[in-house]
């Protein structure tokens, strides 16, 4: 079941070579089908929002855009009317099914959600924690990715590089500060990052090498988001 701009992947290993083999489609204005409804309900799109403010065109709440009289619930301006798919499972194929926020897939991909989820389950069965408007919700199924010890051996050396290659960059750059340390290491060839995250996966491990070693320094943690 689906409904605004939360968006769930179906994750599925040996059928569709590790990539989601269904996912649902964000509830946005400009979909024809969406567009359609709030043209006869009166609205407009506009800057691919709704009477150019609301970015989602189904949601629960947001009452302002559901009293056009003489229409239903489901024929307002937005919607509270899910979309419900139906789906056979299999024990021998199916990985897990992500349920993410806007600001998951804002950023990430499909595919980058489901590798990056894939190697962390190599890593541990404990997935738990989130920031600000990164809500997400991981059902796994029996074929999911096991923690092992391969997997946690070459993540312990990755962190290990990454701890010297900073610490190097550190002591030679004079007075770098945390956003150029990040462009340095953006430039650099890193093997094995983490499927789907890339460096930015490991932007708190950085982070706390950087203040350790320059703990005076402010970090600007809002505009690094840009970066």
């Amino acid at each position: 079941m689906a409904c605004r701009n939360g968006r769930c992947a179906y994750c599925t290993y040996r059928s569709c070579n590790g990539k989601p083999s269904f996912t649902t489609r964000d509830h946005i204005p400009i979909l024809p089908s969406e567009k359609e409804r709030i043209q006869n309900a009166g609205g407009i799109i506009m800057i691919e929002r709704v009477n150019g403010s609301l970015a989602v065109s189904r949601a629960l709440g947001d009452y302002e855009y559901k009293n056009v009289e003489g229409r239903g619930p489901c024929e307002q301006l937005v919607s509270p009317e899910p979309e419900i798919f139906v789906r056979d499972r299999s024990d021998e194929n199916d990985e897990f099914l992500v349920l993410a926020c806007d600001g998951i897939w804002d950023v990430m991909s499909n595919e980058e959600v489901c590798d990056f989820i894939r190697y962390l389950l190599l890593l541990t069965d404990d997935l738990e924690g989130s920031r600000d408007n990164m809500s997400i919700i991981l059902v796994t199924f029996p074929c999911a990715p096991k923690p092992n010890e391969h997997a946690k051996l070459q993540e312990n050396e990755l962190n290990q590089s990454l701890v010297n290659l900073v610490q190097e960059l550190i002591t030679n750059v004079a007075n770098i500060d945390f956003a150029t340390l990040l462009k340095y290491l953006d430039e650099c060839t890193i093997p094995n990052l983490p499927p789907g995250g890339g460096l930015f996966a490991k932007r708190n491990l950085i982070k706390d090498v950087f203040k350790n070693m320059k703990p005076e320094a402010e970090i600007d943690d809002e505009n690094l988001n840009q970066i």
